[in-house]
């Protein structure tokens, strides 16, 4: 895209647990209406909250580093890393049914982020079709069930997706998902053909990940602001847990600086809406790598 074009910001939520969930989605309804009335993408993760059962990433290069030098672990609570753990998980969009609706009534655009975040984040890349269609029909399901439509967006559970699960995706119907980190939207290339579906990537590092090059939350408030790229579409990954809870100041004083910056805020399905009419997204893949200040593999645009 052209540097003279107009800068847009896609704040795409993620909401892994229940307490992301009750509590976060709430507060940032409040944050989005007090920042001027904006909107955001949310992405739920609809099934059980086995956030327990996550702890055996504590053996993984970085991940333990990572959790305390950004403080983010702490913004989930004891409670909730007993989850699948010590205590049954709790259906996460069950726990507050009237939210999904209420997300949308405020002019929120709302898409799944999977049945079992855990699941799908460890297991995906390791699962067979039919385990992956199981785990995006049952969150399908209840998302039609509680939301009254199905559901035309998908965010991948910590950045993790195969070309068999987009295949998949694309069909039940999803349009456009957003299960990368990359730069610009791409049809995903399957088996040598474009996937019917558009594939639109985080474009800029998370809180947690700045807080790993910053000593306070302003700084990495401030360090975040610097990598907007003018003139392009941007897509900042935020999450319920985080700044809907422990990390909702610096994420307002975040939405506050924008505020006097001439920056357009749309949702991931208007950016969808936008390439598709300009015709902008080439087919394109991805590759396992590694993003500073973030443990373990993602799927990264290449």
């Amino acid at each position: 895209m052209a540097a003279t074009e107009k800068t847009r910001l896609v704040l795409k939520v993620d909401i892994d647990t229940k307490i992301g969930f009750i509590d976060g989605v709430p507060n940032l309804m409040e944050t989005f209406a007090a920042a001027g009335n904006l909107k955001a993408s949310f992405f739920v993760a609809m099934g059980p909250d086995n956030s327990g059962r996550a702890l055996k990433r504590l053996f993984k290069p970085g991940f333990l580093r990572k959790q305390l030098k950004s403080g983010a672990a702490a913004s989930y609570g004891l409670s909730t890393m007993m989850y699948g753990l010590i205590v049954p998980g709790p259906i996460i969009a069950r726990q507050a049914p009237k939210l999904l609706p209420a997300l949308m009534a405020a002019g929120h655009e709302v898409g799944l982020h999977g049945w079992d975040h855990v699941y799908w984040h460890d297991k995906v890349r390791y699962l067979s079709p039919e385990a992956t269609r199981a785990q995006l029909y049952q969150a399908a399901r209840l998302f039609e069930d509680i939301a009254g439509a199905p559901p035309a967006a998908f965010a991948a559970p910590g950045w993790q997706v195969t070309n068999s699960a987009w295949q998949l995706m694309a069909e039940m119907g999803i349009t456009h998902t957003s299960c990368t980190r990359g730069s610009v939207p791409f049809r995903p290339l399957v088996n040598n053909r474009p996937l019917p579906l558009l594939e639109i990537p985080t474009t800029m590092p998370s809180l947690d990940e700045a807080l790993g090059h910053a000593a306070s939350p302003q700084q990495a408030v401030t360090w975040l602001i610097s990598q907007i790229k003018p003139g392009r579409l941007n897509v900042f990954t935020l999450h319920g847990e985080v700044e809907g809870r422990n990390f909702n100041r610096p994420f307002r004083q975040f939405l506050n600086t924008l505020r006097g910056q001439d920056i357009e805020f749309i949702t991931l399905g208007q950016a969808a809406l936008e390439s598709l009419r300009t015709g902008a997204a080439p087919a394109g893949g991805f590759k396992w790598g590694q993003v500073p200040n973030r443990a373990g593999e993602l799927a990264i645009q290449s």
